[in-house]
C-alpha cells in the first residue's frame, strides 16, 4: 500500500527550530558521494523537496547552479532560509509540498528528499517528478539511523524512553503498518526504478544538550501532542544520559543513508 499519511495541521511548527541541533547531520561524505555519482558540476539545477530547515539544499548549493528549497511549513522555511542566508544564494525557498510540483518549476538535474518521504503519496510525487528531471537525472532519498549494534550502554534504554511516549501517534503507527510498502517498491514501480543505495557509518561524539533537542524534533514527540509530558520525557532523558556522559559528552554510531533512484537507460 502506498496510502499517504495524513497531513496534520502545523504538526512540525513546534519542532523546526530543534532540528539542526538534534537530528544527526548527513555525512559530508555521502553528499559527495551523492554529487559525483549523479554528475553534478555546479550548472545543473536541484530541487530540495519537504525541505525542513535546509540542510541538503544547503550541502548541495554548491555543486548546482541553482535550486529550489520547497516545504509546507512555514517555520521549516524561515529556519531553512536562515540557514541558508549568505551561504547559499543560489537557492530560492518557497512554502509548496510535493501537490504542489508542477512544469512551471521548470527542470531539474536532482531531486532530494531527507525524512520526509513517509509524508506524502508516494506514488503521485514520482510521476510528478518524472515531468520534472532531466532524462539524465535522479532522485535521491536521504536518511540517517543509529547503529543499533554498537556496543553503547545509553543507546538501548535511551531509544526505549523514546518509544514509550511516541508508539501511540497514530500517524506514526500508519507509517510502520506491515503492509506499507518500502520506498524501494514504490521506486521500483515507478518510473525512477533503477536504484542505488550509497551508505558510510561513522563514530560521532554528541552531546547531552543535543540528544535532548533530538526528540523535540520529532513530530510524535513534539509539544503539540504531548504537551507537559513533554517536560516528563526531557527530565528523565536528561537523568539516563548524565549517568552516562563524561562531561557532558557521549558516543554514537550513525549510519547516513542516500537511495538514489534513475530511470531506465534508453535501449540501443
Amino acid at each position: 500500500m502506498t496510502t499517504p499519511t495524513p497531513p496534520v495541521s502545523s504538526r512540525f511548527k513546534t519542532s523546526a527550530a530543534h532540528y539542526l541541533a538534534g537530528r544527526p547531520a548527513y555525512s559530508p561524505r555521502l553528499i559527495r558521494r551523492v554529487a559525483e555519482c549523479c554528475r553534478l558540476d555546479g550548472s545543473g539545477r536541484l530541487l530540495d523537496l519537504g525541505c525542513g530547515p535546509g540542510q541538503l539544499s544547503l550541502v548541495f548549493s554548491s555543486w548546482v547552479g541553482a535550486g529550489l528549497a520547497l516545504d509546507p511549513e512555514p517555520e521549516m522555511l524561515r529556519v531553512a532560509a536562515s540557514l541558508g542566508a549568505g551561504l547559499a544564494p543560489n537557492i530560492e525557498y518557497q512554502q509548496g509540498g510535493s501537490y504542489d510540483l508542477a512544469p512551471a518549476m521548470g527542470r531539474f538535474r536532482l531531486a532530494v528528499i531527507g525524512r520526509a518521504f513517509h509524508w506524502m503519496d508516494r506514488a503521485d510525487t514520482l510521476s510528478r517528478l518524472d515531468a520534472l528531471i532531466e532524462p539524465e537525472g535522479a532522485v535521491a532519498l536521504f536518511s540517517t539511523s543509529t547503529v543499533t549494534d554498537a556496543p553503547i550502554a545509553w543507546l538501548a534504554p535511551y531509544q526505549a524512553l523514546l518509544e514509550e511516549y511516541s508508539w501511540s501517534d497514530p500517524a506514526r503507527q500508519q507509517r510502520e503498518t506491515h503492509d506499507r510498502e518500502s520506498h524501494d517498491t514504490v521506486l521500483a514501480k515507478s518510473a525512477f526504478s533503477v536504484l542505488e543505495r550509497v551508505s558510510f557509518v561513522e563514530t560521532r561524539r554528541v552531546t547531552v544538550e543535543s540528544l535532548l533537542e533530538r526528540p523535540r524534533s520529532m513530530s510524535s514527540l513534539s509539544r503539540e501532542r504531548l504537551g507537559e509530558r513533554l517536560d516528563e520525557l526531557l527530565e528523565r532523558a536528561a537523568q539516563l544520559l548524565d549517568a552516562h556522559a563524561t562531561n557532558g559528552w557521549l558516543d554514537e554510531r550513525i549510519e547516513s543513508t542516500a537511495l538514489i533512484a534513475r530511470r531506465e537507460p534508453p535501449r540501443a
